[in-house]
C-alpha cells in the first residue's frame, strides 16, 4: 500500500521536474533561435550596449541551467527561488494579459519548490542522506 507521505513527496517531485521542463523548453527555444525571442526584450536592455539575439542567448543559457538543476534536484531552495523570481519578472515585463497570469502561476510554482525544498527524489536529498551515514562513522 502506498502511503501518503509518499504520493505528497512524488507531487513534490512532480512539481519540480514541471517547473524544469518548462524552463528547459523555454531556454533551448531562444538558444535555437533567438531572433525570434527578441521582439519580447524591453526597451531598456538596449542601454546595456549588447545586440538582442546576445540578451536573448544569456537569457537561454541561464534558464537551460536553471532547468538542469532543478530537474537533478540540486541547490533545490536556492534555485526554485531564483526560477520564482525569474518568472515573475518575465510576468511583470510582459504586463497583465493570458501569458502574464500563466507565467504567474508558474512563478508561484517555482517558490512552491523553494518553499518544500528537496524532495526524496532530488540529488540534495541524497547528498544530505549521505553525509548522515558518513557522519556516524
Amino acid at each position: 500500500m502506498v502511503h501518503r507521505d509518499e504520493i505528497r513527496n512524488l507531487g513534490h517531485a512532480l512539481l519540480r521536474l514541471g517547473i524544469g521542463i518548462v524552463l528547459l523548453w523555454f531556454g533551448f527555444s531562444q538558444l535555437k533561435n533567438p531572433a525570434s525571442w527578441t521582439r519580447l526584450l524591453p526597451e531598456f536592455t538596449q542601454a546595456f550596449g549588447f545586440a538582442p539575439t546576445s540578451l536573448i542567448y544569456i537569457n537561454g543559457i541561464f534558464e537551460v541551467t536553471l532547468a538542469i538543476l532543478l530537474i537533478t534536484g540540486l541547490l533545490t531552495r536556492l534555485v526554485g527561488f531564483i526560477a520564482g523570481v525569474h518568472i515573475l519578472y518575465i510576468a511583470y515585463l510582459l504586463g497583465y494579459g493570458p501569458t502574464a497570469v500563466r507565467d504567474l502561476g508558474l512563478a508561484l510554482a517555482a517558490f512552491s519548490v523553494a518553499l518544500h525544498g528537496a524532495d526524496d527524489y532530488c540529488l540534495d536529498h541524497l547528498a544530505q542522506s549521505t553525509h548522515r551515514v558518513f557522519s556516524n562513522f
